[in-house]
């Protein structure tokens, strides 16, 4: 047989594996928004697990805090293991990244939400590349969803700290707001709906497609060559015969896969990296809104 005439069926397949299924029904098909779909199943997981690992190293670290407290000996607060450590060397790139970002004294006070973000994508990114695995990044309706939790905190940050009076006059410049009342009125209000259409829809949209547009890319790029590699071994497709061109073919797709596959964890790490700074941008903006 020849491996074209397969191809239309791995599309198919590669597409159907991307797609937003109920959970317990994989060749069915969402009827509800209510549906517990498949994205939203492994979604749980990735924060069940960011949770857990947290919950672990916390109590490890009070173990070691007590420890250190009873001994007297300074050594007994090192990191206890390399998961430990990862986490730890996480928390302090976030906590830094935050300190530059929104400033000394407001930074701190947002790594939990910092940290949460970076740490739960970072982890259903990785959740998603493993085989039959998803990323909540992997459908609009996901990324969504956080972005809109991103905007909610960082418009509540700005209301509650500026007044909503300080915060709305924020988004006209103070060079326009002290020009005569003709510019204030015409170009201040035509600033203030480019600003206003930026800050409320521009932001939250931008942040939920730029997150699925990217890891839903790289799974398709995943998906092609691992379907090169099927539509050209037999030991894939049994209707289809060996032959030196079509092994060689096959090898130099799974030399691309693997390329590909490490790149894919970079990208887990730059796409949680992303959202997370410029969630940590849009809080400043709003945190020092009256200085504008």
């Amino acid at each position: 047989m020849n491996p074209l005439e397969l191809l239309p069926g791995k599309i198919a397949e590669l597409v159907h594996e991307l797609s937003v299924l109920p959970y317990n029904n994989m060749e069915g098909h969402v009827t509800s928004p209510w549906t517990l779909t498949n994205y939203v199943v492994w979604g749980l997981i990735a924060l069940v697990t960011t949770m857990i690992m947290f919950i672990v190293v916390a109590n490890r670290e009070k173990k070691q805090i007590a420890l250190a407290a009873q001994s007297g000996d300074v050594t007994a607060l090192a990191p206890a293991g390399r998961l430990v450590g990862a986490l730890e060397a996480g928390v302090e790139f976030i906590r830094d990244m935050a300190t530059d970002v929104i400033g000394p004294k407001d930074g701190p006070k947002y790594v939990p939400l910092l940290g949460t973000f970076f740490f739960m994508i970072l982890i259903s990114n990785m959740f998603g590349l493993i085989p039959a695995g998803k990323s909540i990044g992997g459908t609009i309706g996901g990324t969504v969803a956080l972005a809109l939790i991103s905007w909610l905190a960082f418009v509540w940050i700005g209301f509650s700290k500026n007044g909503a009076y300080g915060y709305l006059k924020s988004l006209i410049p103070e060079g326009v707001r002290q020009m005569p009342p003709a510019g204030r009125i015409i170009l201040g209000g035509f600033i203030f709906l480019l600003e206003f259409i930026s800050y409320f829809i521009v932001r939250p949209l931008t942040l939920a497609v730029r997150l699925f547009a990217n890891l839903y890319a790289g799974h398709i790029i995943l998906g092609v060559f691992s379907g090169f590699v099927a539509l050209f071994w037999p030991i894939f497709e049994k209707d289809l015969a060996w032959s030196i061109g079509g092994v060689g073919a096959g090898a130099l797709a799974l030399v691309f896969l693997i390329l590909m596959y490490a790149f894919e964890v970079f990208v887990a790490f730059i796409q949680a990296y992303v959202f997370t700074i410029l969630t940590a941008v849009y809080i400043q903006s709003s945190v020092h809104a009256s200085e504008h």
